[in-house]
């Protein structure tokens, strides 16, 4: 197993909770590049990719990134940033539990088919904030997603309506 992060803070947290031989690569944050990339996709082929990033925007953009590029071959560990105290919210700043909490419950996102239409999310009101929140909150995703990535992880994750 391989767990993306994404800054040295980030490696340090996690050999701090799991000891050195826990395999970790930094994107650099907002830095990662095509090169990172492709380097991500290659040891995908041997290895399960974890991708762990901060829970806020950038965070979310990252993942979003390299998950798209790998076409979703990968799994998934999210932080509940209210978990977290302090004016940083990342994984650097979580406490132990709750980054052992998050890499024992990988989600993995499946390309394969469709679990919910547009209009079935429409009907269901699932693009409401407030349906938003409680489905982001069942899963363990981060809240402030919009309602079209909410849409695509429904759909990814296999949630039926």
């Amino acid at each position: 197993m391989i767990i993306i992060v994404e800054g040295k803070t980030d490696i340090e947290k996690l050999k701090s909770v799991y000891g050195n031989n826990i395999n970790v690569i930094s994107t650099n944050g907002m830095g990662i590049n095509l090169a990172i990339l492709n380097q991500l996709k290659e040891l995908s082929k041997n290895n399960k990719i974890v991708i762990f990033t901060d829970p806020d925007g950038p965070g979310l953009k990252i993942r979003e990134k390299i998950s798209d590029f790998l076409d979703n071959k990968c799994f998934h560990a999210f932080i509940d940033k209210k978990n977290i105290k302090g004016n940083k919210i990342g994984v650097a700043e979580a406490n132990k539990e709750d980054i052992k909490k998050a890499l024992d419950n990988l989600i993995e996102f499946n390309n394969e088919n469709q679990t919910i239409t547009w209009d079935e999310y429409i009907e269901n009101e699932f693009f409401l904030k407030e349906n938003r929140i409680k489905i982001c909150k069942k899963y363990g995703w981060p809240q402030e997603i919009s309602s079209k990535k909410l849409f695509k992880w429904m759909n990814l994750y296999g949630v039926k309506n």
